[in-house]
């Protein structure tokens, strides 16, 4: 496995770009996931031990690696077949960032009817991997008596990303917070209901265990 020595000196902007470059060369976003679905197949202890080996290696491309595979796993999973035939292929390949609060059991979004849409209202802390080249943002959204899943693209409006945060999150990790102040929720965004979770859970734990967060 190939991971980038990252120099100190250099912005959190590059080094965070550098960190995803690496992971994707390496070969690592492809792990356990279907063949069918542009994957490598494999099993979890796999995916286990290389994202073990990264966080001992390079803690800042640890933590983009655990958000980038987590949001690709749900969209392994997503009910939305067509989101995930669009999307997929750009976060295996690394050409679009993705990632998703990663804190345990995150507050769901609230979303207020506006007409015939909605508006998405909240905001998590430490949110890593929001590459300066762009980015979508898995998250879950209460939508009456269920939480169902979604996926943002950075560039909407009212999407706003704070300043990259300092220790505990390692620089270069792009974390910041993220702000939803009225973001409209299109329904070709829906992800899945709540049984997405359920399905996520393993790889979830995996990279949990593997590369945790504070």
């Amino acid at each position: 496995m190939r991971t980038a020595t990252l120099p100190r000196t250099r912005s959190a902007v590059v080094i965070g770009t550098a960190a995803l470059e690496s992971i994707t060369a390496a070969g690592l976003l492809r792990l356990a996931v279907p063949e069918a679905m542009g994957g490598e197949g494999g099993s979890l202890a796999a995916l286990a031990s290389a994202a073990r080996l990264l966080a001992s290696r390079d803690p800042a491309a640890a933590w983009i690696f655990r958000a980038q595979r987590l949001a690709i796993e749900l969209l392994v999973h997503a009910g939305n077949v067509g989101l995930r035939e669009h999307l997929l292929p750009q976060l295996l390949a690394g050409e679009r960032a993705g990632t998703l609060p990663l804190s345990p059991s995150p507050r769901p979004l609230l979303a207020m009817e506006a007409g015939n849409a909605m508006r998405l209202y909240g905001q998590y802390p430490r949110v890593p991997n929001l590459q300066w080249a762009g980015f979508s943002v898995a998250a879950p959204v209460q939508i009456g008596g269920t939480v169902e899943w979604v996926m943002l693209r950075g560039e909407e409006d009212r999407l706003r990303v704070g300043i990259d945060q300092g220790e505990p999150c390692p620089l270069g990790s792009r974390s910041a917070t993220l702000i939803f102040d009225g973001v409209f929720f299109r329904m070709d965004e829906w992800l899945g209901g709540p049984e997405i979770d359920e399905r996520v859970a393993r790889v979830a734990h995996v990279l949990a265990e593997a590369v945790p967060m504070p």
